[in-house]
């Protein structure tokens, strides 16, 4: 099932690039979720792979973010990033929980989507992503937001 933020939410249309929100109720009628601020940055030139964030969080039962995916990147990988022996460590994982308690924060940094096979894309466009997440039913859900290109960190 396939949830549009234009269909769904058309006053995010108004707050615009970064701000921008998009809402989604599961199946069934359970939780809503709620995605805002979406990016991704800028590859560096020469390069095809990147990183992004969001924030995400839900109302009305947990849900767990189990993909993601765009048009503009042959592969997104949900990825968590620590300090182990002073060094970061970044690490593929399955899943991130999503609860009222703990909305899941998407980050340079931190926890993160690591997008491979970036095809063009500039800073100040934005693109499509498609999150994936489960009910604690097992059922699927899609949350279609738009994350804008942010330059790289200089």
């Amino acid at each position: 099932m396939r949830f549009l933020s234009s269909l769904i939410l058309p006053a995010a249309l108004l707050l615009g690039g970064c701000g921008e929100t998009a809402a989604a109720p599961a199946a069934g009628g359970g939780a809503v979720i709620e995605v805002r601020d979406a990016f991704i940055v800028e590859p560096p030139e020469g390069r095809d792979i990147t990183g992004g964030g969001m924030h995400i969080s839900v109302q009305g039962g947990p849900v767990t973010l189990i993909g993601a995916s765009t048009d503009a990147a042959q592969n997104v990988e949900l990825h968590t990033m620590s300090m182990e022996n002073d060094m970061m460590q970044m690490r593929k994982v399955e899943s991130f929980p999503v609860t009222e308690e703990a909305p899941l924060v998407l980050e340079r940094g931190g926890n993160h989507l690591m997008l491979f096979g970036v095809g063009p894309i500039e800073a100040g466009s934005q693109i499509d992503v498609i999150l994936t997440f489960t009910d604690e039913s097992g059922t699927e859900m899609e949350v279609v937001t738009k994350a804008e290109i942010v330059p790289p960190a200089g």
